[in-house]
């Protein structure tokens, strides 16, 4: 199989598995019906806890990493390099912020054009403002995502790609989380330092032997831009002081 074929098969599968709504599905196998009618209509495992249910919470927050790990796993089982791993990473996370299997229009087009272009930026060392600029007309091009906002994804993402950024990504979200009392703030901290410990955890390590690492740092930066971006709503409202604390409430009764 030549090297962009390889490439191709790795971008649809990686985006196959992230688009994988277990949210939805393991609400609805639950008897909560469908969890795009609850709470904030997402389907990530902040809303799901709004069942009041707190273990299929925590299964939708795992299987959501999982299937981020799994589809880097796949990148590196299909090419093993790095920009293999990377892809099916960034493919997860579109996978799951766009499951086609949720809204079946002319926005997937777009979307599957702009993670083409994200991942094609990637291959050369200017790629990083480009990147930026293909993240920020992901906002402009599709104002609201339909799956869920990619976090427990991206965190599963780093930790099969990028072991220690993924280890220091979910310790910073819990942190803040049980700080703040909120988990968008956990999220928001986890996708900003991200970047910075790409930088930072070379030079810690050892500055001769772990020089600085363009790709890995853009491939960090171009993942938490985008699922930031997604969190916009959230960043209004928590300048507005109305962002809603973490509740762990009784679990309802299924329906």
């Amino acid at each position: 199989m030549s090297e962009d074929a390889t490439l191709s098969w790795i971008i649809v599968l990686g985006y196959l598995l992230g688009s994988i709504p277990f949210g939805l599905v393991l609400t609805k196998f639950a008897g909560f019906g469908d969890i795009r009618t609850i709470g904030s209509g997402n389907i990530g495992a902040t809303n799901v806890l709004r069942t009041g249910n707190k273990k299929l919470a925590a299964a939708v927050l795992v299987l959501d990493g999982v299937k981020g790990a799994l589809a880097v796993g796949l990148g590196a089982a299909m090419g093993g390099e790095a920009i293999h791993l990377y892809s099916a990473g960034i493919a997860a996370v579109f996978g799951h912020l766009f499951p086609i299997w949720l809204r079946r229009d002319r926005k997937a087009l777009i979307v599957i054009a702009v993670v083409a272009f994200g991942l094609a930026s990637m291959l050369t060392q200017t790629s990083l403002a480009w990147q930026l600029i293909g993240a920020v007309a992901l906002l402009a091009v599709t104002p609201m995502s339909w799956g869920g906002k990619g976090v427990a994804t991206t965190i599963g993402v780093w930790f099969a790609a990028l072991p220690p950024i993924g280890a220091l990504g979910a310790l910073t979200w819990l942190a803040a989380a049980a700080v703040s009392k909120r988990s968008s703030v956990g999220a928001l901290a986890a996708l900003v330092m991200a970047p910075v410990y790409c930088f930072l955890l070379p030079l810690a390590i050892n500055p001769t032997l772990q020089p600085f690492d363009y790709q890995r740092a853009a491939f960090a930066t171009f993942v938490s831009l985008v699922v930031i971006l997604r969190h916009r709503d959230n960043i209004l409202r928590l300048a507005r002081g109305e962002e809603p604390t973490i509740k762990l409430g009784s679990q309802p009764k299924a329906p």
